[in-house]
């Protein structure tokens, strides 16, 4: 079992875990006791922050009570997160608790790096005397690979794994922990005790979260009708608003997408340009060479089929039009159409 200290850098270790279920209160005491209020507190500054920061923040952890507490703000803000029941800001707290993990793992060993990224289920191999190595497969799922230095060809690779640095892996790490927290929290009920208790948080956040998804509706856009989209598109906008690691060839069919609709480069970065790790530089030129705006090459969206290759067509939303269109601008248009006759 690792130090406290280690445990609540990292809730999401099975020591951690582990811990809980030797040492923890149990569910109801942690809601209701007044022992567990800092814990309560403590777990709504964690989600405040990644709204606002996209980091859940670092608080004191110099003495055993400060450890307990942060260890269990953890479980406390992943229930109060689906209880907000709004899809961008689960995205949000996973990525700010992934974000704060990356952090710290910059300054941990590479021995411990390499430990975490093997419970994460990634496939590393490490020596003191080799260079760290990610198997191929795991480096195309969750590397940046958006980025040119990320991108296969710019990386040495030998026998199916790929050469990084310690902040490399930390990077895949924090990308790979990112994808984890938002799987674990998709669909999961509220619980009624969760949702009574932290109420008025809940009600405030939600209320954050309407006024700046009002603000953006304001913003003019082109002609985009956002209730339209195919959930393929739906997905990969609100990824990318919401800082995700959007591969490649999502970025790409979303950008073609929105092209075909007659929306202008300038409109489109207006979308992009609410995720936190924004680069309006390279933001900008990517969708001009798409659009074709600085290219002589206009490139079309890919069909639902190529779409289902590239594993950027969400399968478990699909609804009955999904189903019988083969192209996400066809899915687009059925849905005008049938506004229309309404």
């Amino acid at each position: 079992m690792r130090e406290l200290p280690t445990l609540a850098r990292y809730p999401f270790l099975a020591d951690t875990r582990q811990y809980i279920k030797d040492h923890g209160p149990a569910i109801t005491d942690l809601l209701h006791d007044l022992l567990y209020e800092r814990a309560r507190l403590t777990s709504i500054e964690r989600l405040d922050n990644a709204l606002s920061d996209s980091d859940v923040g670092e608080r004191s952890l110099a003495t055993d009570a400060d450890c307990i507490m942060e260890i269990l703000s953890y479980p406390l803000a992943r229930m109060v997160t689906v209880c907000i029941s709004d899809p961008y800001f689960q995205r949000r707290y996973a990525l700010g608790e992934a974000y704060h993990t990356y952090k710290y793992l910059l300054t941990e060993p590479t021995s411990f790096l390499s430990a975490v990224a093997k419970e994460l289920g990634l496939s590393v191999h490490y020596t003191p005397e080799t260079r760290l190595r990610l198997f191929f497969k795991d480096y195309l799922r969750y590397a940046p690979t958006t980025y040119k230095e990320w991108k296969m060809v710019n990386r040495e690779v030998a026998g199916g794994y790929i050469a990084l640095s310690h902040k490399d892996l930390a990077r895949v790490v924090q990308e790979t922990l990112r994808a984890r927290i938002n799987t674990e929290l998709s669909g999961r009920p509220c619980d009624e005790d969760v949702n009574r208790i932290f109420m008025e948080d809940i009600r405030r956040l939600q209320t954050i979260l309407q006024q700046r998804q009002r603000r953006q509706d304001a913003v003019p856009v082109g002609k985009l009708h956002p209730e339209h989209l195919p959930p393929c598109m739906t997905d990969l906008l609100a990824a990318t608003q919401a800082g995700e690691n959007v591969p490649h060839m999502g970025r790409f069919a979303l950008v073609a997408f929105l092209n075909s609709l007659k929306l202008s480069p300038t409109d489109i970065l207006k979308l992009f340009s609410t995720a936190p790790d924004f680069e309006e530089e390279k933001s900008r030129y990517q969708i001009d060479h798409i659009t074709g705006a600085t290219s002589s090459t206009s490139y079309k969206c890919p069909g639902c089929d190529k779409m289902r290759t590239y594993g950027i067509c969400p399968t478990e939303k699909m609804d009955g039009l999904c189903r019988r269109t083969r192209h996400p601008l066809n899915y687009y248009s059925a849905k005008w159409r049938q506004e229309k006759k309404q």
